[in-house]
């Protein structure tokens, strides 16, 4: 017999569904957070608490005067001066402290991402 006189090998040919290949994220707490695990679910608590401390610490400061004011103003008794309080000192006041509050919020929500990224990670979020 020849190599010639050989038959060729008989192919095969799979017909199955394809299996899928479950691969690890990139980075390991976006993956916590997306399958909603114990550890994500942490992470999360975690942003919400921090949102919660400063939208608390926003209204303690917004509450401080409103509570205080009347007192001032009934003591003062003079409509003149009160209305240029009102008018004049109260705006840039919540101007302020609504400035305060969202750069503290996207502060939170910064620091949360680069969290989510990992440290691993260089460059603007």
């Amino acid at each position: 017999m020849s190599a010639s006189a050989e038959p060729a090998p008989r192919r095969e040919r799979v017909t199955g569904e394809p299996r899928t290949v479950h691969r690890l994220p990139g980075h390991r707490t976006q993956w916590e957070i997306d399958e909603q695990t114990t550890l994500g679910a942490a992470y999360v608590r975690s942003l919400m608490r921090s949102q919660l401390r400063a939208g608390l610490a926003a209204f303690a400061l917004l509450a401080l005067p409103v509570v205080t004011l009347p007192l001032f103003f009934a003591a003062l008794r003079n409509a003149t001066v009160v209305w240029a309080v009102l008018g004049f000192c109260c705006y840039p006041l919540l101007v302020l402290l609504a400035r305060w509050y969202i750069r503290r919020a996207e502060r939170n929500e910064r620091d949360f991402a680069r969290l989510v990224r990992g440290a691993d990670h260089d460059g603007p979020p």
